[in-house]
């Protein structure tokens, strides 16, 4: 069976050049064809590998970053093992062309899943702050509509949200009922208080979601230049820095003001509702999206009729 090699390469790249000592060195145990292919020459191969260089795909099956030598001399020894097993037994060997939209589409998120994430934060994180920009301008009705949309997923209360083109960015409890007249008990006047001209125009998502989903796309942008280079965060450190913070400010924040529980009133600041929301968001990405990389990367490296 004929090994090839496909090395994802950058001119005068150290590790690159490397990474053809190593294909030299194996040659003798495992004879293979090698092509390189200049990223920086092509915006295709720089998309489908991403930071990641040198990369290298064995046969068409991708290796994890970082390359090794090692690593080289597994994907060989693998597949020259499947090729000889295919060879006994007559298996035809797996299609590896990419047939019908669903698995072209497979492959397009596999290779650009973390900019449709960033893609997606970015569009849902801006869409809350344009909500008081088009109320600012006077478009009330697209701007209610964002409104009626997030408030399924955000209380918005407006003692604890960020508030654009007024006197201040945020009116905490005590000062948003002197300023406004509401009863902050009355959740649902609280909820539906956009803003005014003087007091300013009330963002779409409350402070520790403003907070949560900034640090999961910053994280992700970072993420972006680290993948592969960083092992995921422990479960146990997610959970003491990212769970726990928020938990313990938004949870007890929470019971103080349910009717059957007697803790003592509790009222967070918006200090706290951003560190906290920025530890979660953060953690969050650290522990989820290594993990998620490595999904995608052993999705492109199955045959396309192994793909479900």
């Amino acid at each position: 069976m004929t090994l090839q090699l496909v090395l994802y390469v950058r001119p005068n790249d150290p590790a690159s050049v490397q990474a053809r000592q190593w294909s030299d060195a194996l040659q003798a145990e495992y004879p293979h064809t090698v092509e390189l292919r200049d990223v920086d020459a092509n915006p295709a191969w720089k998309a489908a590998v991403g930071a990641h260089i040198p990369a290298a795909e064995v046969n068409g099956r991708r290796l994890n970053a970082p390359l090794s030598k090692a690593d080289l001399a597994s994907a060989f020894a693998l597949a020259r093992a499947i090729g000889d097993y295919q060879k006994e037994t007559k298996v035809p060997a797996p299609v590896l062309a990419v047939s019908g939209t669903a698995d072209r589409l497979a492959i397009w998120f596999s290779r650009h899943w973390l900019a449709a994430f960033n893609g997606f934060v970015s569009v849902y994180l801006g869409l809350a702050f344009l909500a008081p920009i088009l109320m600012k301008i006077g478009a009330t009705t697209p701007a209610r509509w964002i409104y009626t949309i997030y408030s399924a997923t955000c209380h918005q209360l407006g003692f604890r949200s960020f508030f654009l083109f007024g006197v201040q960015p945020f009116y905490p409890r005590a000062e948003f009922q002197a300023v406004t007249g509401i009863d902050p008990n009355d959740i649902w006047t609280s909820r539906a208080f956009l803003g005014n001209g003087l007091l300013g125009y009330k963002v779409a998502l409350c402070e520790r979601d403003v907070a949560i989903y900034a640090a999961i796309l910053l994280a992700g942008i970072a993420f972006y230049f680290l993948r592969g280079k960083i092992r995921p965060l422990h479960w146990a450190l997610w959970i003491v820095l990212g769970i726990i913070p928020i938990g313990l400010d938004g949870g007890t924040q929470l019971l103080s003001y349910l009717p059957f529980f007697s803790f003592p009133a509790r009222e967070s600041t918006p200090l706290l509702r951003v560190l906290t929301g920025v530890l979660f968001g953060l953690t969050s990405v650290w522990f989820a999206y290594p993990y998620v990389q490595e999904s995608m990367d052993e999705d492109l490296a199955k045959p396309v009729s192994l793909r479900s």
